[in-house]
């Protein structure tokens, strides 16, 4: 800070505190705030001694602007600037800078653009402009009501690079546009563009069920399309999932037409947003992951054949979405609202210092996170740029569905509400998140955590203790599961392939079930499972059996991609900066499995056909679901709703005898050591799943 005899921070609309180093401190001191034409008097109603300060909490009567300066003076004539302090985070506040409007960011037209930015806080607001050729004009903004300032520019200013220079607290700030929709490389500026330009995109979802006809498959778009071995034409890009007829060296589809071929209904795509954590100008210098938010409106474009060209990674995103859609392919777009990447630089705490964030008694960052910020989703302009971001991304990108990275930090208003929205643009709309209870004061009570009643029942939850039962401890690679030979769990076990909702043991209806064993954090199964064997054929068997659980189960499948074939990341447990060596999808293993491959593909295809996996409460699951374990710690289940169905859910390389009515003829199993001894009589002897059809 600057050497001044002291500093105030407006911390509510009738207080202010004022912070005295001890030197210049004297007692019965009278301080006024002055301006909007006024001079105000202040009342010291607390004095703290803070080490080597003088903490002096204020009241005053009299409303003021915080859009104007103001400033605090003592009798002796010394003066200092009205910072903005604790306000931001009242009630009052949020109620009185709660702007509804949907007009933040630009409105363009060939004639003019309009541009809108929300900071109540700002003393002035310049927007900068900068012509395709160069040219720079700085351009006052007007103040204009509930804390937006206002600026229409004359002319077409289509591919104009604009930011704004906002000054806050007694400092001038470049900040990007939070509403901005195309950007340069690295976030340096954001874009006008006529979105009428961009490509029209001619396909919708064909996807018209509830979630638990959907079977999500988790990938990035960079590792998907990575692999030197195949020959894609955009290797790591949005375009390559736009290529079709590309083979293996055993040819076998790869890309866009695997994805076909396997028969899953979603894809989820791990960030496409702008995130930070990589060289958008060097594709190949950085890897990241994307839990970076740094412009949650923009498709990154580290993806892109050009990230400089705004248009670029828009058209390219959505002709990728386009081809999905065309191969009836669904989009699930993971996005990360529970913190930001750099909390300094975030356009909102340059906008609103303090407003964004939740911090401790001292007025600290929290860090429940671990990204040593945590996104105050409950404010309203928070919330409001949540839902907002998510209906541009189904409006303007027709995605269909969203994954909320750590969305136990987000509150149960704003997520119900988000629900509620996206239900009204379409009804088959998917929202799941991850749904641990990550606070353990009574904040949690209004997280949207998968503990918590209040939160909406079409929103689901990743099913950690799916996970857990059936692969075994994630944390603690050496333990094992259900799949990988831990047998004393069963009645769990059963309660997991029934959604986790027969009796409401979870939830309230299996179809918020995300039922999965692996996704990319942490170790792939197959890493996990070395730890517990060296025998690679018996963990390619465990793997097998733990995937049809998935599938089969209850609720909604979700496989992390190439985990139908076995994925490795080398043992690396975050492999969220290894690069591209751990992290690309190596095709070649879709070769190696083939056939395992093509069992996973007729469990989809198997599903699909059915109902009897997709019941929802407890009371449908009580009429149709049987659920029993065998004296051998194998479980049968009988489905008799849609198709009647016996699967037998098999741990151990035990013989084993099993009697199936007669009316039941095997139709799929993962292995064929099983032998009919009579018309009802099978022993089966290895480590697997076997269906029954009558």
């Amino acid at each position: 800070m600057e050497n001044r005899q002291f500093y105030c921070y407006l911390d509510h609309f009738d207080e202010l505190t004022i912070i005295i180093p001890l030197k210049n401190y004297r007692d019965n001191n009278v301080y006024q705030m002055v301006g909007n034409d006024e001079t105000i008097d202040l009342n010291v109603i607390q004095k703290h001694n803070i080490g080597i300060e003088v903490k002096l909490v204020c009241q005053f009567d009299a409303y003021i602007h915080p859009e104007m300066i103001y400033y605090v003076m003592d009798e002796e004539g010394f003066k200092s600037e009205l910072y903005t302090g604790k306000i931001v985070r009242t009630d009052l506040f949020d109620n009185i800078y709660h702007y509804k409007k949907n007009d933040l960011g630009f409105t363009y037209s060939s004639d003019s653009t309009k541009f809108k930015i929300w900071t109540p806080v700002a003393k002035a607001v310049n927007l900068e402009v900068v012509s395709p050729e160069g040219k720079i004009d700085l351009l006052p903004m007007v103040y204009q009501n509930l804390g937006v300032w206002r600026l229409v520019v004359k002319g077409d200013l289509d591919t104009f690079k604009y930011r704004y220079h906002v000054l806050v607290n007694g400092k001038t700030h470049i900040v990007t546009d939070p509403y901005g929709i195309a950007s340069n490389a690295n976030a340096e500026y954001n874009y006008v563009i006529n979105l009428a330009k961009t490509y029209q995109m001619q396909y919708r979802s064909s996807f018209s069920g509830q979630p638990s006809d959907a079977i999500l498959y988790e990938m990035h778009v960079r590792d998907f399309s990575i692999d030197k071995n195949v020959n894609f034409k955009n290797p790591g890009q949005y375009l390559a999932l736009t290529e079709e007829h590309l083979k293996t060296a055993n040819g076998h589809p790869v890309g866009i037409d695997y994805l076909k071929h396997l028969g899953v209904t979603h894809v989820q795509l791990m960030p496409i947003f702008d995130f930070d954590g990589v060289d958008e100008n060097d594709s190949n210098n950085i890897y990241n992951w994307g839990y970076n938010p740094r412009q949650f409106n923009v498709p990154s474009g580290w993806f892109s054949t050009d990230p400089n060209d705004p248009y670029a990674r828009i058209n390219e995103l959505k002709l990728a979405i386009d081809s999905l859609h065309k191969n009836n392919i669904s989009v699930i777009m993971d996005v990360v609202f529970n913190h930001v990447y750099d909390a300094e630089t975030f356009p909102f705490e340059r906008l609103v210092p303090g407003y964004a964030y939740h911090v401790d008694r001292n007025g600290i960052n929290t860090n429940v996170s671990g990204c040593h910020n945590d996104l105050a989703t409950h404010r309203k302009m928070i919330r409001k740029f949540i839902i907002d971001s998510v209906s541009y991304w189904v409006n303007e990108y027709r995605i269909d569905g969203f994954r909320f990275d750590l969305m136990g930090l987000i509150d149960t208003e704003t997520m119900n509400e988000l629900r509620q929205e996206l239900h009204n643009i379409d009804e088959h709309l998917i929202v799941y998140g991850e749904g641990w209870k990550m606070y353990s004061s009574n904040q949690a009570d209004r997280m949207a955590h998968m503990s918590n009643k209040t939160v909406i029942y079409t929103i689901g939850f990743f099913n950690d203790r799916f996970r857990e039962t059936i692969k075994g401890a994630t944390f603690f690679p050496e333990i094992k599961g259900y799949a990988t030979g831990k047998l004393d769990e069963t009645a769990i076990v059963k309660e997991m392939l029934l959604g986790s909702a027969h009796n409401r043991y979870m939830f309230k209806y299996a179809t918020q079930s995300i039922n999965y064993v692996e996704c990319h954090d942490n170790r792939t199964f197959f890493d996990k499972c070395l730890h517990i064997t060296e025998d690679l054929e018996l963990i390619k068997k465990q793997q097998k059996l733990a995937t049809a659980m998935v599938i089969l189960s209850q609720g909604v499948p979700f496989l992390h991609s190439g985990q139908e074939f076995y994925r490795t990341k080398q043992d690396d447990e975050n492999s969220y900066i290894s690069g591209d060596a751990i992290n690309f999808l190596d095709w070649t293993r879709m070769d190696n499995h083939s056939e395992d491959v093509n069992f996973i593909r007729e469990l989809i295809h198997l599903r699909k056909s059915t109902d009897c996996f997709k019941h929802r409460s407890s009371s449908e699951l009580d009429q149709n679901v049987e659920v029993i374990t065998l004296q051998s710690k194998s479980i049968m289940v009988h489905l008799n709703d849609g198709i009647d169905l016996i699967i037998i859910f098999k741990p151990t390389l035990n013989k084993e005898t099993i009697i199936i009515p007669e009316s039941y003829q095997l139709y799929l199993s993962s292995t064929s050591d099983i032998l009919l001894v009579d018309k009802q009589t099978y022993e089966i002897a290895d480590i697997g799943t076997y269906i029954f059809k009558k």
